[in-house]
């Protein structure tokens, strides 16, 4: 296959990956400790991703608070075959059931051709191949430790963090290459084939170059689901159509723990340790370099970084894995009763020429040791000095202080970002302060404002970074508590004198869970509560408000409110907050002294709001920090507003901006889309793919030329 015409086998990660929007992270570093490559890079105040680092398992994607990550997948081409009326093979990960539960499979099967994929195939047929070379390899190996090459985000890992694992890795496809090996024998030249995934790390599996141009595009079970929205298509209303391509029988259930060994005909043993399944972000890197150290041996381990296929980032998080592993089940035993045995056998005879062989090699991205006295120093300066000043507290997203310190010498994070750090500094700035009182006679007055800004930002900081970096950590075990107190409370009797001790504890964890709550309030975003709103009117009363205010005495407003003015659906209470927040800050500015202009127009079916004022204007260097959560220049200013501000105006599907030149004044810029109750206004970045696919999916829903449609 010509690479070139080949997005998925770019080298250059530009095609997929993942990407950080650092205006809507809140630097709780809380992906730092999710990510086990440690591939996130703090700078400058900013998250970034080392792509050469990531080994792309989508922890960070599906655990940020506050969704500031996004990924790069082949969607776009996706739909451009759909235009051009490509012939395509959509590959179902056997996750599929477990995902899109809406309606019964064999009506996603004639939703995905109603969009545009010509045949629809499961994958597991795949694992039922590669069943069979794992068979057959464990009866030659006898003196050798061998790693399923099952999961992609599991060889990744090995091939970068350790290389020394690759040569016990199986030397074995996985089902996404070997179904897209049948596939290329089957349906030759001229076929694109397109794998439906819950896993991020199979784009950076398919673009192997052992593998490259077997897989054409790989796009996730999100991105379908949000292509069958935007076609209008709904599936439970649709008839139902066979799956086209040879069929699988057990390899159905491999997307679950332990399904790899069930294919093979494997059933587990606690007594025999020659055979396991490890799974789970924290047990299987714990276990791979366990076994990179010699504490472990074993004939075959199956390691599998999620909880199963079924617990991808892009499944449902709503349903538990266990019922995820229901769904699977109940799918593949329904489907094995319908089918006969000896004609299963003899299709996956058929096939016994696929080469289902690969070679894996390493991709070292291990960084340089620093030295013992390169670590010592850093601990020194963040006053971290083992054995008695290390907190290992977690905040800054490092298990230990002396695991942030090694990430110091070696350049991913920053020695500033470290909580108690930066309160140990203020408590030195202070005392610096209170000695300069003495000194230099410094007056009271000036001493209590100082006190008051060092306690605020000491708060702040605590509050802020605490509750972001610890509540997530607090409320899971808190709901694990709950739960079984309930649990065990259902199965006692009425008259049981125990009730009352779980009563208490019952009562104890939601106290606990109303004090985390508390803590994160200051911050947290509050809920819309969107009604009919004119623009104008809201700016009127706001000013109604202000112009009596001693501070605006002396500055002249001018409004120019368009005539006509559509009225937006959205909370109105919060949009004023937003434009109090903007004005207040204009007249600070001026110091209550100069213009102010407020001007109303519509473009382009959205409000504009622009507030000028005759100010100083703002510093270049400021205006990048400008909505960043607790920048201020104001003596006494928590530095909140225009973050919140800027948050409200996003969630409304506006934007914030500003303008600004030193010495004539700012603009604040608000933009707002003009929307009716009930609807949801879609934005894109390609009009042009936009009309591409409207006048695609027209077409597809009225004709196709596959037999089995």
């Amino acid at each position: 296959m010509d690479t070139a015409q080949n997005p998925i086998s770019q080298e250059n990660n530009s095609v997929y990956g993942i990407d950080v929007n650092n205006r809507k992270c809140r630097l709780c570093l809380y992906c730092v400790q999710l990510c086990p490559a440690k591939a996130i890079k703090l700078e400058k105040e900013e998250i970034r991703i080392i792509p050469e680092r990531c080994i792309l398992c989508g922890s960070c994607l599906s655990g940020c608070p506050h969704q500031a990550m996004s990924y790069r997948s082949s969607v776009d081409e996706v739909k451009r075959l759909f235009f051009n009326n490509e012939k395509t093979v959509a590959c179902l990960d056997p996750a599929f059931p477990a995902v899109f539960d809406v309606g019964t499979p064999r009506q996603l099967v004639t939703a995905l051709k109603r969009l545009g994929f010509t045949e629809v195939w499961e994958g597991a047929f795949g694992a039922e191949l590669v069943s069979q070379a794992y068979r057959e390899l464990l009866q030659t190996i006898s003196n050798k430790t061998i790693i399923s090459s099952f999961c992609p985000v599991i060889v990744l890992y090995i091939q970068k963090y350790l290389p020394q694992l690759v040569p016990n890795i199986a030397k074995i496809v996985s089902p996404m290459i070997a179904i897209g090996r049948v596939a290329r024998k089957i349906k030759g030249e001229g076929w694109k084939i397109v794998y439906l995934t819950p896993c991020l790390a199979h784009m950076g599996e398919a673009s192997s170059p052992e593998v490259v141009g077997t897989i054409d595009y790989v796009i996730t079970f999100r991105d379908i689901k949000n292509m069958l929205d935007e076609a209008g298509i709904d599936r439970k209303s649709l008839e139902e159509s066979d799956f086209d391509g040879p069929k699988p029988f057990i390899g159905r259930i491999v997307s679950v723990i332990g399904g790899l060994n069930r294919i093979m005909g494997e059933s587990f043993d606690v007594l025999d340790d020659e055979r396991s399944v490890t799974y789970g972000r924290r047990r299987t890197i714990g276990a791979l370099n366990q076994l990179a150290n010699g504490y472990i041996q074993a004939k075959f381990l199956d390691f599998l970084y999620c909880s199963g296929c079924v617990d991808g980032p892009f499944v449902d998080r709503e349903l538990s894995v266990l019922g995820r592993r229901q769904i699977i089940a109940r799918y593949a035993k329904g489907e094995m009763e319908k089918q006969d045995v000896s004609a299963v056998l003899a299709e996956l005879d058929s096939f016994a020429d696929i080469n289902l062989s690969r070679e894996f090699n390493p991709m070292e991205q291990t960084l340089p040791m620093p030295t013992e006295e390169q670590i010592r120093a850093v601990l020194k300066k963040m006053d971290k000095m083992m054995p008695n000043r290390n907190l290992d507290c977690r905040a800054c997203g490092y298990a230990t202080c002396r695991e942030k310190a090694i990430a110091v010498a070696q350049g991913i994070t920053e020695a500033e970002y470290c909580l108690p750090y930066l309160l140990e500094r203020s408590k030195r700035i202070y005392q610096q302060l209170e000695k300069s009182h003495h000194e230099l006679q410094v007056s009271h007055q000036e001493l209590e404002q100082a006190q008051y800004q060092l306690i605020r930002t000491e708060k702040l900081a605590a509050l802020g970074q605490l509750a972001a970096g610890v509540a997530h950590e607090i409320n899971n075990p808190l709901g694990t508590i709950t739960i079984y107190a309930h649990i065990l409370m259902k199965g006692m009797e009425p008259d049981d004198p125990r009730r009352e001790d779980l009563a208490l504890i019952i009562s104890e964890a939601n106290r606990t869970k109303e004090i985390v709550q508390g803590l994160l309030s200051f911050a947290r975003e509050t809920k819309l509560k969107p009604g009919e709103t004119n623009i104008n009117e809201l700016l009127d009363d706001i000013l109604g408000l202000l112009v009596n205010q001693s501070l605006f005495h002396n500055i002249k407003i001018k409004k120019a409110f368009a005539p006509g003015l559509p009225n937006t659906f959205a909370d109105a209470t919060q949009l004023k907050q937003v434009f109090l927040n903007i004005i207040l800050n204009g007249a600070q500015a001026m110091e209550g002294k100069g213009n102010m202009t407020i001007t109303t127009a519509l473009e382009k079916d959205r409000i504009k709001v622009k507030i000028r004022d005759s100010g100083p204007g703002i510093p270049p260097e400021n205006v990048r920090k400008l909505f960043n959560p607790f920048f201020t220049t104001k003596e006494k200013g928590t530095g909140l507003g225009l973050a919140i501000s800027y948050g409200i105006v996003e969630r409304h599907g506006g934007t914030l901006d500003v303008e600004t030149e030193l010495g004539k004044g700012s603009t604040f810029i608000v933009s707002l889309p003009v929307t009716a109750e009930g609807e949801q206004e879609e934005a894109t970045t390609n009009k042009d793919l936009v009309q591409t696919i409207n006048t695609g999916r027209k077409h597809y829903g009225q004709k196709t030329k596959n037999p089995h449609y």
